[in-house]
């Protein structure tokens, strides 16, 4: 995994994103990990730009997993037509 390290991020900024993260129960690195992993995810053109059909399959059906929310990504987005090559 790679790491990030943001510079110059205002005070009350890292104070408001601290807050945060405690309302969610988690640490501000798990929360930020988070975000960041879902805006990616929103921003990628399809499903599989962000990870592949049958590597969300798999990761869907291990334990503990809210099914909803997988689904609900995948509904989410963009529809975009087959290729045919």
């Amino acid at each position: 995994m790679a790491d990030i390290l943001i510079r110059k991020v205002d005070d009350a900024t890292k104070e408001l994103l601290r807050l945060r993260a405690e309302r969610r129960g988690k640490s501000l690195e798990a929360d930020l990990r988070e975000t960041l992993e879902k805006l990616a995810r929103e921003e990628a053109e399809s499903p599989d730009d962000a990870e592949p059909f049958g590597s969300w399959l798999v990761a869907i059906s291990r334990p503990g997993i809210d099914l909803d929310e997988a689904l609900d990504q995948l509904r989410s987005a963009p529809i975009r037509p087959a290729a045919l090559e």
